[in-house]
């Protein structure tokens, strides 16, 4: 399980790139600005954010991931290639090194993990200890646990590429079928790995589960086709979406070799999980027929939950804490998107600093938030959501 969970699910990421983002053009013309709206059950105002503060020059900020201590990492930029991480505790922002500028992961020990952008070759990762400096990994980092263990994949001696685990200076390869490349998806803390399988171009992707140095393959659902990881938990259950016979995407849980389709109670929608935590609840999102992003999902112990959203039609899940917390970014009823924490069957919008948007990012397991909120004029500022 990642200590802290950020948006790494690229079906998550895909989602929240179709849902409207109405910002300060769209405000302008109807001569009003937006601000998160309640739904059933929900709180009546957005709750406040807290500007980080790091390099109010530079344009765009986010805040990536956060620890159960409450010390954040983050990014400011200028552009695609421009990137400079930060470390913020106790109120105070500090840069990184400039060979630490893409951070998305912190654990409770305080190591930081990320990528560095290149534009003229792969990008790689790092790992940032405290008070051991910074180490090249190599590759982008996927996924971190409290032991310092980070995964990704790195390219293999056939052009493949192959998932690897890096920890105290070692990297090792976990391995794939002869043709297939392998992907390091996310790590529990004691170690067991989502690993994404697909042959040589990408597809046909499959899901294992390595541990004790040892890759499982596991099961799809019956005549189906694809399946995809995205998280796991520190029991070992891997979260994703597995295709059915019919073509349907469904939510899915593999509870060892035991494969649960849990898009099965959702008829007539697809469905993908993007998140789980210890206890075993997972998070995702659900579509219409005609592929229409629609409302986010809790599943308890197999169970659908609609989550509601903030007035409009769209609500992603992003993360899930351990308390069931779950946050994510949805639309309102004209069309903005916001950030939303939604807990005890409240949904509650994370406010924005006057520009009309804002974006969810991480969770810790005190419910704190960060992410990003939009300024006047389309900058945004890394937030904290207390």
């Amino acid at each position: 399980m990642r200590s802290v969970r950020t948006l790494m699910a690229s079906a998550a990421a895909a989602v929240l790139a179709t849902i409207p983002m109405a910002g300060p053009a769209a405000q302008a013309a109807t001569g009003e600005r937006a601000g998160p709206r309640p739904v059933a059950g929900g709180s009546d105002q957005p709750v406040a954010p807290v500007d980080l503060g790091f390099a109010p020059d530079l344009p765009y900020h986010s805040a990536t991931a956060i620890n159960d201590r409450g010390v954040i990492v983050g990014t400011a930029s200028g552009g695609s290639y421009d990137l400079h991480g930060f470390r913020w505790a106790a109120g105070r922002s500090a840069a990184l090194p400039d060979d630490a500028p893409g951070p998305s992961e912190i654990n409770n020990d305080d190591q930081i993990a990320g990528f560095v952008p290149h534009r003229d070759r792969l990008n790689t990762g790092f790992v940032l200890g405290a008070g051991r400096g910074t180490v090249d990994t190599g590759f982008p980092v996927g996924g971190q646990n409290e032991r310092g263990e980070v995964v990704g994949a790195l390219p293999g001696p056939d052009g493949n590429r192959r998932a690897v685990r890096w920890w105290r200076g070692q990297t090792i390869d976990l391995g794939a079928p002869p043709a297939t490349s392998s992907d390091g998806v996310a790590i529990s803390d004691g170690g067991q790995i989502a690993v994404r399988v697909s042959d040589a171009d990408g597809n046909h992707a499959r899901v294992a589960r390595w541990a004790g140095g040892r890759l499982d393959a596991l099961p799809t659902l019956p005549g189906g086709g694809a399946a995809w990881a995205t998280d796991i938990n520190n029991r070992g259950d891997i979260v994703g979406w597995a295709d059915t016979a019919t073509g349907s995407r469904h939510a899915v849980v593999w509870l060892g070799r035991r494969l649960i389709d849990l898009g099965a109670a959702l008829p007539d929608r697809t469905s993908e999980a993007t998140a789980v935590n210890d206890a075993g609840q997972v998070v995702g999102q659900t579509s219409d027929a005609g592929g229409q992003p629609g409302h986010g999902v809790r599943w308890d112990l197999g169970r659908p939950r609609d989550l509601g959203t903030l007035g409009g039609t769209t609500s992603v899940p992003i993360a899930i804490n351990d308390r069931g917390d779950v946050i994510g970014d949805s639309t309102t009823a004209d069309g903005h998107r916001y950030g939303f924490r939604w807990c005890d069957g409240r949904m509650t919008g994370l406010g924005d600093l006057g520009g009309g948007e804002s974006h969810a990012a991480a969770i810790n397991d005190r419910g704190q938030v960060v992410g990003a909120a939009q300024l006047p004029g389309g900058r945004t500022r890394a937030v904290l959501w207390q």
